[in-house]
C-alpha cells in the first residue's frame, strides 16, 4: 500500500523562515560565541533584553513547534505538523518586530517643555498645571544641565517651609535644582530605535544606576533642543508600541 504523504501548504514553510530569522537576531544581539541553540540564546537574550523577555514563553512553545515540524520530517513534503494561520501570522509579527523596531519617537513625549536656570518657579507651577508633565529639562547657554522634576519642587518646598507659608514670587529654577543634580540623564539621536533605548536604560541599570531620561536630539548632543524625552515609564506605559509590532 503506497504512503500518503501530507503536502505543505505553505504555512510551514512561512513558520520555518520567520524563526529562522528570530534565531539569527538572537545570535547578532548576543554576540555569543560559543554554541548556538536556540533556547540557550533566547533565555540569554531575555535576560538582557525586555523585547525578547517579552515574547519569551511564546518563543518557547514555537521552539517546540519547530522541532516538530523540522526535525521530525521524515520527507521533503512530509510534516508531521502543520501550524495554524494564527500561529504562522503570529511568529511573523514578532520577527517583524524584532527586525524591525520601532522609532524612539514612537513612544517619547512631544513636544518637550525646557526651562532655563532662570526661569521663575511660578511659571514651571503654571507649565506643570497646563501640561500635566513632571520633567523639564533644564538649559543654560544653550546646553542641557540637568532635569527639573515635581519631587524637585516638593522637596524644596518641604525644606523651605517657614510657619506654614512659603513664598515664591522670587524663586528662579536655579534656586530649587541642588548643586549636584542627582538625576542621570543620556541623549540619543533622533534616528534611533526602541532597542538603542532600551539598551541604554539596561545598561545604566546593570551599573546599579537609575537613568531618570533619555531626550532625543536631532545627532544625540547635550547642545542641542530635544524633540523628544523618553523615561522609564515610557517603556512601561507604552508596551503596546515596544512589545508588539
Amino acid at each position: 500500500m503506497e504512503k500518503e504523504t501530507k503536502t505543505s501548504n505553505g504555512l510551514s514553510e512561512r513558520f520555518e523562515t520567520a524563526f529562522n530569522r528570530i534565531h539569527n537576531h538572537l545570535k547578532a544581539i548576543t554576540a555569543q560565541k560559543d554554541g548556538d541553540a536556540f533556547m540557550e540564546l533566547l533565555h540569554t537574550s531575555a535576560r538582557n533584553h525586555a523585547s525578547v523577555r517579552a515574547h519569551l514563553d511564546e518563543l518557547k512553545q514555537y521552539a517546540k513547534l519547530r522541532n516538530a515540524i523540522v526535525h521530525q520530517k521524515t520527507e521533503a513534503n512530509y510534516y508531521i505538523a502543520e501550524p495554524h494561520q494564527e500561529i504562522v501570522e503570529r511568529i511573523e509579527q514578532i520577527d517583524k518586530m524584532l527586525s524591525e523596531p520601532a522609532e524612539a519617537m514612537s513612544i517619547a513625549s512631544s513636544p518637550v517643555y525646557i526651562v532655563e536656570a532662570d526661569t521663575p518657579l511660578i511659571q514651571v507651577l503654571e507649565m506643570v498645571r497646563d501640561f500635566k508633565i513632571n520633567e523639564y529639562p533644564v538649559y543654560e547657554k544653550g546646553d542641557c544641565q540637568g532635569l527639573l522634576t515635581g519631587r524637585d519642587i516638593l522637596k524644596w518646598m518641604a525644606n523651605t517651609q517657614l510657619d506654614g507659608q512659603i513664598t515664591i514670587d522670587s524663586v528662579k529654577v536655579k534656586d530649587i535644582l541642588p548643586e549636584k543634580n542627582e538625576y542621570l540623564i543620556s541623549f540619543a539621536k533622533r534616528d534611533a530605535n526602541i532597542f538603542d533605548i532600551e539598551y541604554t536604560f539596561e545598561e545604566y541599570q546593570s551599573q546599579n544606576k537609575k537613568l531618570e531620561a533619555i531626550l532625543i536630539t536631532p545627532e544625540g548632543r547635550s547642545d542641542e533642543l530635544p524633540v523628544g524625552i523618553i523615561t522609564s515609564w515610557d517603556l512601561t506605559k507604552n508596551n503596546d508600541v515596544i512589545l508588539s509590532p
